[in-house]
């Protein structure tokens, strides 16, 4: 895609074109303006997919270029890269679609998120325009679907076919249909980076692909939640019980074989379409039970199977008190317990892997700390390769967590005092001219593992503290002296005046001047 950033700042488009892996994010040109009338010269010559753009430029400016866009080629991806935050330009932003506002000092973490933004914009509209009319019968399809899932039709059959004219579908109340009902756990699937949101989108579609045959997304309805992925999907009631099972033993291996799941599946018997709404709290309430067992495939009016079935699985409760109170031994106690509980016909070694390994995943996140943290480890990753081998291996691996665990909570406060010192070391010299190494040697850490540490813990970066505590003084000195803005700046750590306006700009909304005239500070204006 061809980028054109334009700004009468030669350094701002020097810093994005250098500074960005632009291959990486997919740009394979950028294109240069330095005024309103040359970007519109390169619009009409190299037609840009995207543009980045300032609003203050002399001959024309941003806000002509958006709206000259906006005639020519409203498909065109079009951001603001300013220090202006004025009301109006935000609204005329608003107004003519623009993808991003972004103002000046900008953080190249923002840019690059901009620029995401827009490109997957500019493939979603493309996409449109080649599939518009398949998509709007799959969005149809799959809202009824969703409705009579989430009990919106209701389960009258002169209110469901009511409101089936109403959305104007090709089928009425009393037509059969079944439900096949599957229950995937993520866990493995995002551990190798799969997203949830691609694997929503993958599941719906290898679902009507598999069970329907239908290429789209029409008939089925996905939901997940952080730790499974449930998938609702509508097929003609003349399927027979054989047919489905085969399709869905086709589904189950295309999970193993390429998205990382082993989906459990519940098939419903043949219902009349005005009955969904009940067919789904009965499902619902039956794979509580069948979650644990992947890869199997059941019948819901198999009462007898669901009967035999067993669930062993950790508890989470008790793990997390262990886990609090450092007990390893009544820890290591408890999951022995367990695993000589397991017997091969009810639950295997690799459920009980993932019962447990998500309950340390969920303790690591409700602690702040990272769930790679245990993806990364190579210890945990050698037990793990082995974990389902036997009693033995299993109970290393639980073992294994534990030690983690403990391990990065014991760094987790330790990093804690870093961050003390990092902050009082801050507090009280922000207004001299340090940077994160000055910090750093204070906190007797590295830079890099100051910042991600910093960034963390206070949800800001080091430069953006550090600038919240020299704009705060500034407010202060500007009310309560008779000091100069320029004196103001260097006495707060700013030796560039144009700098600290803008930073002051853009944290307060109105600069060092104004604010002071606004705020009626005692000081002298000739100063």
């Amino acid at each position: 895609m061809k980028l054109l950033v334009c700004d009468d700042d030669i350094s701002t488009i020097d810093v994005i074109q250098s500074q960005l892996d632009c291959r990486q994010l997919g740009i394979s040109t950028i294109l240069r303006a330095y005024n309103g009338v040359m970007a519109k010269e390169i619009i009409d010559r190299d037609e840009p997919d995207l543009i980045l753009c300032d609003i203050g430029m002399p001959l024309s400016n941003g806000l002509d270029v958006l709206k000259y866009v906006y005639e020519k080629n409203p498909d065109i991806e079009f951001s603001f890269l300013t220090c202006y935050e004025k009301f109006e330009y935000a609204q005329i932003a608003i107004k003519y679609g623009v993808t991003s506002y972004l103002l000046k000092p900008f953080d190249l973490d923002e840019v690059r998120v901009c620029i995401q933004k827009m490109i997957a914009n500019v493939e979603k509209k493309r996409r449109s325009h080649d599939t518009q009319p398949q998509n709007r019968y799959d969005s149809l399809m799959s809202s009824v679907f969703r409705q009579a899932c989430d009990g919106l039709l209701g389960n009258n059959r002169e209110l469901v076919d009511a409101g089936l004219r109403l959305n104007g579908v090709n089928f009425n109340a009393d037509s059969l249909w079944r439900i096949v009902y599957t229950c995937a756990d993520t866990t493995d699937a995002i551990r190798k980076t799969w997203s949830k949101d691609l694997l929503m989108f993958t599941a719906s579609r290898i679902h009507d692909e598999a069970l329907v045959q239908y290429v789209g997304s029409a008939h089925t309805v996905v939901n997940a939640d952080d730790r499974y992925l449930w998938s609702f999907c509508f097929v003609p009631g003349n399927i027979s019980d054989e047919e489905l099972r085969q399709r869905s033993q086709n589904l189950i291996d295309f999970g193993n074989a390429h998205m990382s799941i082993n989906p459990v599946i519940l098939i419903s018997e043949p219902f009349s379409f005005y009955q969904a709404s009940d067919v789904v709290l009965s499902l619902y309430d039956q794979m509580r039970k069948l979650r644990f067992h992947e890869g199997k495939i059941f019948f819901r009016n198999q009462q007898h199977t669901f009967d035999n079935l067993q669930d062993v699985s950790p508890n989470e409760n008790q793990i997390l008190w262990y886990l609090k109170k450092k007990d390893e031994q009544g820890y290591k106690e408890y999951i022995s317990s367990l695993i000589e509980r397991i017997r091969p016909d009810e639950a295997d070694f690799e459920q009980f892997r993932k019962e447990l390994i998500n309950i340390f995943v969920t303790h690591f996140r409700d602690n702040g700390m990272s769930s790679n943290l245990i993806f990364m480890d190579p210890t945990i990753v050698a037990l793990d390769e082995k974990a389902s081998s036997g009693k033995s291996a299993m109970l290393a691996y639980a073992e294994g967590l534990f030690t983690l665990q403990q391990s990065k909570q014991q760094e987790l406060l330790d990093s804690e005092d870093i961050i003390v010192r990092a902050r009082k070391y801050i507090d009280e010299n922000y207004h001299d001219n340090i940077d994160r190494n000055d910090v750093a040697a204070v906190a007797f850490v590295t830079p890099n593992y100051l910042s991600k540490l910093f960034k963390n813990s206070m949800n800001m970066n080091l430069r953006e503290y550090i600038n919240q505590l020299r704009v705060e003084e500034a407010k202060r000195l500007l009310l309560s002296t008779s000091m100069s803005v320029s004196e103001i700046a260097s006495y707060v750590g700013y030796f560039n005046i144009s700098y600290f306006s803008t930073v002051f700009h853009k944290m307060v909304g109105v600069s060092p001047f104004d604010w002071r005239r606004d705020k009626g500070g005692n000081y002298d204006e000739t100063k």
